[in-house]
């Protein structure tokens, strides 16, 4: 697929754009279907965002999102993202979350890369007068196999509340577009 129109050949049929590959969670949010173009969706929801209704809203957006707003969730958050497309009533806006990659990157590296510092310090406490050996045979069972779990919940816990944050903001985009929606 070419990616401007100086990249194709002539009788080239132009492909629609790939659909992105963004999650939505357990559930979907429905489309909003406007009589408005995309620079006034912008315009309407960016004065909705000053007025507080939509966090940290921003136009553009990754794989070419119209806007992005935030879902904030407990502890991993992620963007809410939306895209246009044209359809026989107006415009389509659909909507996808995609998770924000720093925090749980962070969150990995420090639950594995203190393990073996802990292991150090923790022989450095228990001298070997006490005769309990090596503690390798119960510390690292008792830290590496709670990380997996604690792992999973936190991305469970996390995709909870930021799809009930999204909901909201959906919630907050449809009331501000609201004169504009097309049933």
């Amino acid at each position: 697929m070419a990616d401007t129109l100086d990249g194709m050949t002539e009788g080239e049929p132009q492909q629609p754009a790939p659909t992105p590959k963004v999650s939505t969670g357990e559930s979907t949010l429905s489309d909003i279907v406007v009589s408005l173009d995309p620079s006034q969706v912008i315009e309407r929801l960016s004065a909705g965002a000053r007025r507080g209704k939509l966090p940290e809203f921003a136009p553009g957006g990754p794989e070419n999102a119209l806007f992005r707003a935030s879902a904030l969730g407990y502890p991993f958050d992620r963007d809410l993202l939306a895209w246009s497309e044209k359809c026989d009533q107006g415009h389509r806006i659909r909507f996808g979350l995609r998770w924000r990659r720093r925090s749980p990157i962070i969150y990995a590296a420090a639950m594995i890369l203190t393990v073996e510092p802990g292991r150090y310090f923790l022989e450095l406490m228990i001298p070997g007068s006490w005769g309990w050996g090596s503690i390798m045979w119960w510390y690292y069972p008792l830290t590496i196999l709670p990380i997996l779990p604690s792992w999973l919940y936190f991305v469970r816990k996390s995709r909870q509340s930021t799809l009930q944050t999204a909901k909201e903001s959906h919630e907050a985009i449809r009331f501000i577009l609201g004169d504009a929606l097309r049933d």
